[in-house]
C-alpha cells in the first residue's frame, strides 16, 4: 500500500472522529482550519516566544512594534512612535483608539501592567527568561498614551525589545497563567474547556484592517503524513510541520528557513561533568549522514546558536569532525581518570518536536553506542519536558541530554547568549566567568564590536566550555490548500498572523 493512501485512510478515521466534535463543522467560506503537531499546554500571551506565538501573536494580543519579516527593523505596531529620551530611557508613544475584545482600553497603564506581570516571579513566564533575563524594564506612565521604558544600562535594542512586549487586557490575572488570552488584535479566543480545540473568532471591532479568515481552527495530529493528507483531501487548510517525506507536493507543499537551530543540551553532572565526554559525544556523531538520511541539503549543520544574518555570528567555527576513533580515545582517558562513562544517560526529547526528530535521536543514541557510551531514549510531551528545560532546576539534578530547538529572528546574539550560555540564563547548565565576561562586554558594546565580542563568546563556547551538541539549522514544510493565498516566511515557526492570509478568487 501507497504511502498516500495509507495517509488517506487514516485521514479519513481522523475526520470521522472529528466531525462528531464538530470542530470540522464549518458554514462559513471564510474560516479556516490548521491542523498542528502541537499540544499548546499554556497559550498564555508571556508564552508569545515559543510556538504557542503561532496562535496568539499579533492575532490575540499585539506587541508595541513588529518586526519586518525580510529587514528586520522595528515597525510601529501598538507603538506609533519612540526615541531615546536619556541612555536609559526610551520614550514611546502609544496607538489611540485601541480596544481589547473585552472592552477594556488600551492605554499605557495596560502596557505597564503587562511589562509587570512578564517580570512577576509568581509566574513561569518563557518570554522573561529567553528574551528578558538580562534586562529589567522599569515602566513609568507619562500621560494616557505615553510611556517611558527604563534599563538599568544603556539598550540601543529597545525597539527590538518591544517586538516581544504582547500586551494582553489589563482584567488579566496578574498573577496567574490564563489559557485564553485577551489582546487588542484582530482575533479573540472564545471560552474553552480543557482539550478543546483553540478556535479564534475575528473581531468586529478591530482597530486595523479587518483580515479576511473569519474563523481559524487549531486541531492537533501528531502524524506529519496525516496532516498532509488532510489538507490534500480538504478537510484542512494548513499543515504544519510537514516531514520531508510527505512535503510531495511543489503546489501545495512549501519550505522555509524558519530561524530554529537544534541541539543537543548537557547538564554538567556525572559523566557529562567532564568535558573529554563532551567533546567525544560531539565527535562520535556523523552530522553530514543524518542530514542526508533523515533531512536534506536544505539543512545546514550549525556551529551555533542561531543563523548567519544574525549579529554575533562567527563565520570562522567549523562544524566537529565525525572522529570515533577519537571520540573513543577521549572516552578511555576519562575512563582511567576514574569518570564512570558506563553510567547511563537519558536523553530527553520532545515528542513531535520537529519532522524527523525521534528518529535522529534514536540514529544519534546508535552512533554514541559504538564509541562505548549507554545513552538511553525518554520521549516526554511539553509540559513535562518544560519543568526539565528552564530554572529553577529540580534536585538533585541528574546527567542527561535535552533536545532542543531555538529560534532567533531578532537580528541580534544577545536573544540566545544570555539565555542559553550566561551563567545567570534561564536555560544554562554552567557558569564560566570568561564567558560571562564576554557576554557582559557584548551586551554593553554595540556597532562592529558588539559584533566582534559575540563572536569572540561562541567561540570560546565551543572550544572551551563545550555545552552542547550543535546539530541543525532547521527548515520547515508547510501544506497549504490552494484556496488560500499565503507564503511562510522566517518568522512563521514562532508568529503565524491570520491576516496574512488570503483567498484565492477574492479582491
Amino acid at each position: 500500500m501507497s504511502k498516500f493512501r495509507m495517509a488517506g485512510l487514516l485521514c479519513g478515521v481522523a475526520i470521522g472522529s472529528v466531525v462528531a466534535t464538530g470542530a470540522f463543522a464549518q458554514d462559513d467560506a471564510n474560516a479556516i482550519t490548521i491542523v498542528t503537531p502541537y499540544a499548546f499546554d499554556n497559550i498564555d500571551a508571556c508564552n508569545s516566544s515559543s510556538e504557542v506565538g503561532l496562535v496568539v501573536r499579533e492575532n490575540v494580543v499585539e506587541a508595541l512594534t513588529h518586526l519586518n519579516p525580510e529587514s528586520g527593523k522595528p515597525e510601529p505596531r501598538l507603538a506609533t512612535s519612540w526615541e531615546q529620551v536619556e541612555p536609559t530611557v526610551w520614550r514611546i508613544k502609544l496607538r489611540e483608539g485601541v480596544t481589547y475584545s473585552d472592552g477594556s482600553a488600551f492605554d499605557a497603564e495596560a502596557v505597564s501592567r503587562s511589562i509587570e506581570r512578564m517580570f512577576n516571579p509568581k509566574l513561569d513566564c518563557l518570554n522573561r527568561g529567553k528574551l528578558f533575563a538580562n534586562i529589567r524594564l522599569t515602566p513609568k506612565v507619562v500621560d494616557s498614551h505615553t510611556i517611558d521604558i527604563s534599563t538599568e544600562k544603556p539598550q540601543p535594542l529597545m525597539p527590538i525589545f518591544m517586538s516581544f512586549l504582547t500586551i494582553e487586557s489589563p482584567k488579566t490575572d496578574f498573577d496567574a497563567m490564563t489559557s485564553t488570552p485577551v489582546g487588542t488584535g484582530p482575533f479573540a479566543i472564545p471560552q474553552r474547556n480543557a482539550g478543546d480545540a483553540i478556535v479564534l473568532v475575528r473581531q468586529d471591532k478591530y482597530w486595523g484592517e479587518a483580515p479576511a479568515v473569519s474563523k481559524a481552527t487549531y486541531v492537533r495530529r501528531d502524524e506529519s503524513a496525516l496532516r498532509a493528507a488532510m489538507v490534500e483531501v480538504g478537510e484542512a487548510d494548513i499543515g504544519l510541520n510537514i516531514a520531508i517525506q510527505d512535503a510531495t507536493n511543489p503546489e501545495t507543499d512549501h519550505g522555509y528557513l524558519n530561524g530554529e537551530t537544534t541541539r543537543l543540551r548537557f547538564s554538567f553532572e556525572g559523566p557529562l561533568a567532564d568535558i573529554r565526554v563532551r567533546k567525544a559525544m560531539n565527535l562520535a556523531i556523523d552530522r553530514e549522514a543524518l542530514r542526508d538520511g533523515l533531512f536534506n541539503q536544505d539543512y545546514a549543520i550549525a556551529t551555533q546558536m542561531f543563523l548567519p544574518r544574525i549579529n554575533g555570528y562567527n563565520p570562522d567555527m567549523k562544524p566537529w569532525p565525525y572522529d570515533p576513533e577519537q571520540a573513543k580515545a577521549l572516552i578511555n582517558e576519562a575512563k582511567k581518570d576514574g569518570v564512570d562513562v558506563g553510567a547511563e544517560i537519558p536523553l530527553i526529547s520532545r515528542i513531535n518536536f520537529y519532522a524527523n526528530g525521534q528518529e535522529t535521536m534514536e540514529a544519534m543514541i546508535a552512533m554514541w553506542q559504538m564509541v562505548g557510551l549507554n545513552v538511553k531514549l525518554q520521549p516526554m510531551e511539553r509540559a513535562q519536558w518544560l519543568k526539565l528545560v528552564n530554572k529553577p532546576y529540580a534536585e538533585p539534578r541528574p546527567a542527561m541530554l535535552i533536545q532542543e530547538q531555538h529560534d532567533n529572528n531578532s537580528g541580534d546574539a544577545t536573544f540566545t547568549m544570555h539565555f542559553r550560555y550566561h551563567s545567570t540564563g534561564q536555560q544554562s547548565e554552567f557558569g564560566d566567568p570568561e564567558l560571562d565576561r564576554l557576554i557582559d562586554a557584548a551586551d554593553a558594546a554595540s556597532g562592529d564590536e558588539r559584533v566582534k565580542l559575540f563572536q569572540q563568546a561562541n567561540a570560546y563556547s565551543a572550544e572551551n566550555v563545550v555545552p552542547d551538541v550543535m546539530m541543525f539549522h532547521m527548515v520547515n514544510y508547510m501544506r497549504i490548500s490552494d484556496r488560500l493565498e499565503f507564503k511562510p516566511d522566517g518568522v512563521t515557526s514562532t508568529m503565524m498572523e491570520l491576516s496574512q492570509i488570503k483567498f484565492r478568487g477574492t479582491n
